[in-house]
């Protein structure tokens, strides 16, 4: 069973590294997974470092790229050929993508040769009703959370729709005071603050800066030495944005903006409390991992969080536009060690269950071998 992984290559993200892990467990199966990037970028570095092969096909204007419906079909007919003949002269057996360029690039051409499509969808889908054509693109549909899984169009039928966790290594984590001498070094942070982080991408829909200002606000009514830091990338002019936030609110020396870092599990580690800021989040990778790693998590409510997080019990939730209630989450965290204590061993317990990457992958390679038979 050949299995191919279409990615863009521009960024690195939750899919990326969720398919990292089921790509370790393929490679040791009966599949052979295979990657294709179409621009060179972050992405392939990181595939580089860790000496993972890909093959680069060159597509100037991916379908998705632009929202107007006609350069849409105009970039699927455009690559179309392209992308059958690859499938074809490699024997492709399932093609499965992992966002909308990839999705709505690739899932017609495959539809239309030897091979099955799944569509792994990773966000909100619109509820337009444009939306319902993608039931006749993809063999089936892979969802990360319920919260995703109720956004689907309602003429996909209950049989080609799979709703399956997100992948993590629950057994890998790092030593905390250690990870936290490390960050403090390359990122030139003071040693004794209390570190508050945001890791992911810097989209507006994260909400970082509703973050900077709850964070401003904390700064200013605490006695806490307190220290932000942001990491991840963006768009430059949003990113900027953000830093001319902090200094319009006077928190600017005391907030760092990392950009992208290659080891986002060992930043998360260092850190005394992760905040989840967006309240449209489709799942919440980042939580997850700062369960692993034994870290504090401070949600917005809404989104996936809520399946996630229980309350009080695997985490702390925060009313989204509430900065107060942001401040009291906080506070609750810091000043009571024992809860505190007692909330990240629960979280770590109960992620160790849910959310193993060999149960993710016995569930994605039985979406495949049920294609395989159809």
């Amino acid at each position: 069973m050949k299995v191919l992984f279409p990615f863009v290559g521009d960024s690195i993200g939750g899919s990326h590294r969720s398919i990292l892990e089921l790509y370790g467990f393929l490679k040791n199966s009966t599949a052979t997974p295979i990657f294709i990037l179409h621009k060179v970028g972050v992405l392939s570095d990181l595939l580089d470092s860790y000496n993972i092969q890909y093959e680069y096909i060159p597509i100037k204007n991916l379908a998705g790229e632009s929202p107007n419906l006609f350069k849409i079909a105009f970039d699927i007919v455009f690559s179309y050929f392209k992308i059958r003949k690859f499938i074809y002269k490699n024997k492709i057996d399932i093609v499965h993508g992992n966002d909308l360029r990839i999705n709505l690039t690739w899932s017609l051409p495959t539809r239309l040769s030897s091979a099955s499509y799944v569509w792994h969808q990773r966000s909100l889908m619109s509820s337009s009703i444009l939306w319902m054509t993608s039931a006749i693109l993809a063999d089936h549909f892979i969802t990360i959370s319920k919260y995703v899984h109720n956004s689907l169009p309602v003429n996909i039928p209950k049989l080609k729709k799979t709703l399956i966790l997100n992948p993590f290594n629950t057994e890998k984590s790092y030593n905390k005071k250690i990870s936290r001498v490390w960050l403090n070094d390359i990122c030139n942070i003071p040693k004794d603050p209390i570190l508050l982080g945001y890791v992911g991408r810097i989209v507006d829909w994260k909400n970082v800066d509703f973050l900077i200002k709850c964070f401003a606000e904390y700064v200013k009514s605490s006695d806490y030495n307190l220290y932000l830091i942001i990491v991840g990338h963006g768009d430059n002019r949003y990113v900027n944005s953000l830093k001319q936030l902090t200094y319009k609110l006077g928190v600017n020396n005391i907030t760092t903006f990392t950009g992208f870092n290659s080891e986002p599990n060992r930043v998360i580690s260092a850190l005394d409390i992760m905040i989840a800021p967006s309240n449209k989040e489709p799942f919440g990778r980042t939580i997850v991992e700062a369960m692993v790693q034994k870290t504090p998590i401070l949600a917005a409510r809404g989104g996936g969080h809520s399946e996630i997080i229980d309350d009080n019990i695997t985490g702390r939730i925060y009313d989204h536009n509430n900065i107060y209630h942001f401040i009291s989450q906080c506070n609750a965290y810091i000043n009571d060690n024992k809860s505190t204590n007692k909330i990240i061993n629960k979280a770590n317990d109960i992620i160790s269950l849910k959310y193993s990457s060999h149960k993710h992958a016995e569930s994605v390679i039985k979406v495949y071998k049920q294609l395989l038979t159809i």
